[in-house]
């Protein structure tokens, strides 16, 4: 059995973000899950609107259906200004390498 245990050395956040900082995508992806405790499938589905210029991120959690309400704190607002500058806001705030979006909402049929 697999035991998944929590980062819990700065060291060695800090070596991991420097390894991720070659791709900002990836770097921006473990700072949200560090700093917010979202669920990847959350993070994800975010687009640049949810995100730029904001001090609150809220969204409806994936999983639980459950709102949520939180502050970005200055760390990560410093990263994704970074990252979302030049972007127009009705994009996904994450794409794949080859351009898809990471998260295809689900469709209901009529």
């Amino acid at each position: 059995m697999n035991i998944v245990e929590p980062i819990k050395s700065i060291e060695d956040i800090q070596n991991i973000k420097r390894i991720l900082s070659k791709k900002p995508r990836n770097a921006l992806l473990f700072s949200f899950g560090i700093n917010s405790g979202l669920r990847i499938a959350d993070i994800l589905s975010l687009n640049v609107k949810d995100v730029k210029g904001k001090d609150y991120i809220e969204l409806r959690e994936k999983k639980t259906n459950k709102y949520k309400k939180f502050p970005i704190n200055e760390n990560l607002k410093v990263e994704i200004e970074e990252f979302v500058k030049g972007k127009p806001d009705d994009i996904p705030l994450f794409y794949t390498q080859k351009g898809y979006r990471w998260i295809e909402p689900k469709h209901t049929e009529s």
